[in-house]
């Protein structure tokens, strides 16, 4: 389901948006008011497929102090649903000019005078970009025709199956029928844990051993907003900075603020013994780094006393290795967690549900007569979603892996690849591989592909007629084996 150019014309009308029937009869009970909640819910109005979505939280767009970094691909899918102006104007300038702190102390400095992310924008149509979570929620949510249909304090307590339909019950007393149930509730997702108890209570094997058993954490991360300290300029800026056993990611914000990231290392745990942070817990780690010179003119201490919202989370990076059972299927971190170094959390969640999507109305057009699906032919279309995306996520999640393992703590290998390979080589590695990454990802395939896009690829197919996938085919597979190699190594 690769997102091809040619699939539709801005000018033509998707079958579905011609539909003088109204709203379908079958019904999508998305559970969660998150990225993928509310993107399955723009997507699903595109055809008019009837939902409703159950949100814990009392209001839609909670501010948890939580950035989103999204690239292209997933800025494609937020533009067939109208929302990327509307982010991007939000964002303003995202032209961020790079600099490093390296292992070794030294500063780099991207001296190009073209960004990386008007390289990207100039060759795809999109750039990188960083935005509050909660600003992608809202713009999001203000996207959908039926907000009626969005519910808040609606807190899942249980799910049960019936025979040709799935009921969803709330902690406050009120019960929801459909005929699927999508869980978009994060990563202790509910759906999920009633998914698997659905399952052993029919005395399945499908979720055994528990899947629980298997997830591991070795790192965690102090994430927040901070207002701008003196020492960081006022112009669009992407700052990594490198330490014996940590590492930061920093990055311009609006409204005068920065986004950033404090990785570190942890002993390794699994299953229920990944632990939750408390603000003790966060407010001591943040004291050991301190002196953390991040700039020439800028501490960590300096940042975390500018400090908007903060948390201390572990990091699990994980793809359950079934994601689906009977009429309930999860999505998003719910089946696949993936470490935010990666940045393609919030990518890879929209990119589930648009294949979701994708694979849902070409099931009820084949069954246009009868207005539904058995639970026989809904099991195929989640079995289909799955091998669309397991793979795919599966590589992201391995990505943010080995990118960590290169960067979280100083070992000769690190050393290498941060303060020698990336400076010469590392912009022009990332540049292809998220632009081979966007080529070959899915987007909502009855939609029509955005104009911004077509109009970047065969830009440069003009520019380039020679050039194919062979340079990018060859860039990819020589990082792939160096970051085996030195995964390999740092784990000897």
């Amino acid at each position: 389901m690769r997102c091809h150019i040619n699939l539709l014309k801005s000018n033509q009308v998707p079958h579905y948006f011609t539909r003088s029937t109204g709203t379908m009869g079958f019904t999508v009970i998305i559970v969660g008011g998150s990225v993928s909640g509310l993107s399955l819910a723009s997507m699903l109005e595109k055809f008019n497929i009837n939902y409703i979505l159950l949100e814990a939280h009392p209001t839609i767009a909670p501010q948890l102090g939580a950035s989103l970094g999204l690239l292209p691909s997933g800025l494609r899918i937020l533009d067939q649903l109208g929302c990327y102006d509307k982010i991007r104007n939000n964002v303003g300038n995202t032209y961020y000019a790079a600099q490093m702190r390296l292992f070794s102390g030294k500063t780099w400095i991207d001296t190009k005078p073209t960004t990386f992310s008007e390289k990207l924008e100039e060759r795809i149509g999109y750039p990188q970009t960083f935005v509050d979570r909660q600003t992608v929620i809202q713009v999001l949510f203000d996207s959908l025709k039926y907000k009626d249909r969005v519910l808040t304090s609606k807190r899942v307590n249980v799910v049960e199956h019936g025979g040709d339909h799935v009921t969803v019950h709330t902690t406050d007393g009120s019960k929801y029928t459909g005929d699927v149930v999508v869980g978009a509730d994060g990563i202790h997702s509910k759906v999920r844990q009633e998914m698997w108890r659905i399952a052993n209570d029919a005395k399945s094997d499908l979720f055994k051993p528990d899947p629980l058993v298997g997830l591991q954490c070795e790192s965690k991360c102090i994430f927040g907003i901070s207002k701008r300290p003196p020492g960081l300029p006022a112009s669009p800026q992407q700052i990594n900075a490198f330490f014996k056993n940590s590492n930061y990611m920093i990055i311009s914000a609006p409204e005068n603020r920065y986004y950033w990231f404090l990785f570190t290392e942890a002993n390794k745990v699994y299953g229920k013994d990944i632990p939750r942070y408390t603000k003790e817990d966060e407010l001591q780690l943040a004291e050991e780094h301190f002196e953390d010179q991040l700039t020439e003119t800028t501490t960590f201490k300096d940042l975390y006393e500018h400090r908007l919202q903060t948390s201390l989370v572990s990091i699990e990076d994980h793809v359950f290795p079934r994601w689906h059972y009977r009429r309930i299927i999860t999505i998003g971190d719910a089946a696949h967690k993936l470490h935010p170094i990666s940045a393609q959390g919030g990518n890879g969640a929209m990119e589930t549900a648009a294949v979701l999507v994708n694979t849902l109305v070409d099931a009820l057009q084949d069954q246009d007569a009868k207005g539904s699906l058995t639970e026989c032919e809904i099991d195929a279309i989640f079995t289909d979603v799955q091998a669309n995306r397991f793979q795919r996520a599966v590589d992201a999640v391995n990505q943010g892996r080995r990118t960590n393992s290169a960067s979280i703590k100083e070992t000769l290998f690190s050393k290498i690849f941060v303060d020698y390979f990336f400076p010469r080589f590392g912009q022009s590695l990332i540049f292809s591989l998220i632009v081979k990454n966007t080529m070959s990802g899915p987007c909502i395939a009855r939609l029509p592909v955005p104009e911004r896009y077509i109009m970047a690829v065969e830009r440069h197919q003009r520019r380039n007629p020679k050039k194919n996938w062979t340079t990018w085919t060859l860039m990819s597979l020589g990082a792939g084996f160096l970051f085996v190699f030195m995964f390999s190594r740092m784990r000897v």
